[in-house]
């Protein structure tokens, strides 16, 4: 009895575990190109050790459920240009140039169940013209020895507005990315509750025994 007591609490213990588990983003690329100095904010990226971005045939996978929280870095820009999630979220730059590496300016907070974020994020342009992830003019800034696959809890994305690698070289729109790992739900607080609540009593049953036969 008391080993199938401990088993069940040991199961129940490890399930949180799982539940827990930290997301991050795997980015996959073929090819980067180098931050070139035409790129208003080289100096901050490379500051951030980011030195090389990935455009056409990038793709970004979030490996599990986890909140995104975007925020707005700067832009360089004759347009108006939107950054937008597939929840809803966006955010518009109005002004030619825009520095907010120092103080950056949160767009918003969005959940997301996992998987491959192809059309969940995009940016936009006045002109008419937009991009989604894996789409030329929309860079993922990595590196100088990022690999393809790598995993990140941080990333930086970058729009181009004329969608061509001769204009600005993806400093149009620069955003960052932080993945959230969720907080437990209820029902896993109270499996883990259960689970406390198993080993404390088979321990108390255990006391009990060898106090009564001491």
């Amino acid at each position: 009895m008391k080993k199938t007591i401990l088993a069940a609490a040991a199961m129940a213990l490890s399930l949180p575990a799982t539940a827990q588990a930290a997301a991050n983003v795997t980015i996959n690329f073929s090819t980067t190109n180098a931050i070139p100095a035409s790129n208003d904010f080289q100096s901050q990226l490379n500051g951030l050790g980011l030195t090389q971005y990935a455009t056409a045939g990038a793709s970004l996978f979030l490996n599990g459920p986890a909140s995104l929280v975007f925020e707005f870095l700067g832009s360089e820009s004759g347009y108006n240009d939107t950054f937008s999630t597939v929840g809803g979220l966006s955010y518009t730059e109005t002004s030619w140039l825009e520095d907010h590496f120092a103080a950056p300016i949160l767009i918003g907070t969005e959940y997301f169940a996992g998987g491959d974020l192809f059309k969940l994020l995009n940016f936009t342009s006045n002109l008419g013209v937009g991009a989604t992830v894996g789409d030329d003019g929309f860079g993922i800034f990595l590196g100088p020895r990022a690999v393809s696959g790598g995993t990140y809890n941080t990333f930086y994305l970058g729009f181009d507005d004329e969608i061509t690698r001769q204009d600005d070289n993806h400093d149009d729109f620069i955003v960052r990315v932080t993945v959230n790992s969720p907080v437990p739900e209820p029902s896993t607080w109270a499996m883990l509750l259960f689970g406390f609540g198993v080993v404390g009593f088979a321990l108390r049953r255990r006391l009990a025994r060898t106090t009564a036969f001491a």
